[in-house]
């Protein structure tokens, strides 16, 4: 290809750029990744980080040849995670009420195979959980539990590392089904490695530090959750639909607990 900064793409030159034959190939990289980034936070700092970008690479070679390094595309793309999902913007009180429901929901899911654990004397005997969850499976629930309990205290960087965890420690069943049969894993392990893996997401990417404080609503919420998963699995037999009751649990204490109205700005218009 023989283009060059002379014949370069308009739709590639950011505004308040002098003219487009002083653009480099390198500057026009660089307002490509910044692309990433929403259009009303590029028009107030493009210019500004395109500069600080440049500052220290002026050598024409790498002007013509040269590319955004890995750490400033992973740095640009962490600010444009944290942007977008930043206090008073709607898709990162969704994403964090995402993550926290989530949370809510598998500890909504392991008080009732607790409780049904030891009102059956199951637990301790090496008996298989429901679908077959293997009983040291069981223990993951504490994690989940740490970071539920790290995010509400407003322990974040802690939240997110133990929620990753758990969503890694979901996957186990999954994996020891593939690894048994990958010919015939079955959905079940799926039901709960499936919204593990959508809230250690959520988690990670809508906890960052500029994340408003979470509402201490949530502490009712889970208490709730748990007190009500914990009665639900005396009552009623495990199976596919006490996981769905459990799912109805959590939907109804988030509900009635409204942890969106125990923070300003938590749950924007916007």
């Amino acid at each position: 290809m023989s283009g060059d900064g002379a014949q370069g793409d308009p739709g590639e030159v950011g505004s308040g750029v002098a003219g487009v034959a002083d653009v480099s190939r390198l500057e026009r990289r660089y307002r490509s990744l910044l692309r990433v980034l929403p259009r009303w936070y590029r028009v107030e700092r493009e210019e500004e980080m395109v500069g600080i970008f440049l500052a220290d690479r002026g050598d024409g070679l790498d002007q013509e040849y040269g590319w955004p390094g890995w750490g400033e595309a992973a740095a640009t793309a962490g600010l444009a995670v944290r942007v977008r999902l930043g206090a008073g913007r709607a898709a990162g009180s969704v994403v964090r009420l995402l993550g926290l429901a989530g949370l809510l929901g598998q500890l909504v899911l392991a008080a009732q195979s607790w409780s049904a654990a030891v009102w059956s004397g199951a637990l301790g005997s090496g008996a298989a959980g429901v679908g077959g969850v293997p009983p040291w499976a069981w223990w993951a629930d504490v994690v989940v539990l740490v970071a539920f309990a790290c995010l509400v205290a407003g322990r974040r960087a802690a939240g997110r590392v133990v929620a990753g965890v758990a969503a890694v420690l979901a996957s186990s069943p999954v994996l020891v089904e593939w690894v048994r049969a990958p010919s015939a894993v079955s959905w079940w392990p799926l039901v709960f490695a499936g919204p593990a893996w959508v809230a250690g997401a959520a988690v990670v990417a809508g906890f960052h530090a500029e994340a408003p404080p979470v509402s201490r609503r949530w502490w009712v919420a889970g208490a709730a959750g748990v007190l009500s998963g914990a009665v639900s699995g005396l009552l009623v037999p495990l199976s596919p639909v006490s996981v769905l009751a459990a799912w109805v649990v959590t939907a109804g204490a988030v509900v009635a607990a409204r942890p969106w109205a125990g923070v300003g700005g938590a749950v924007p218009g916007r």
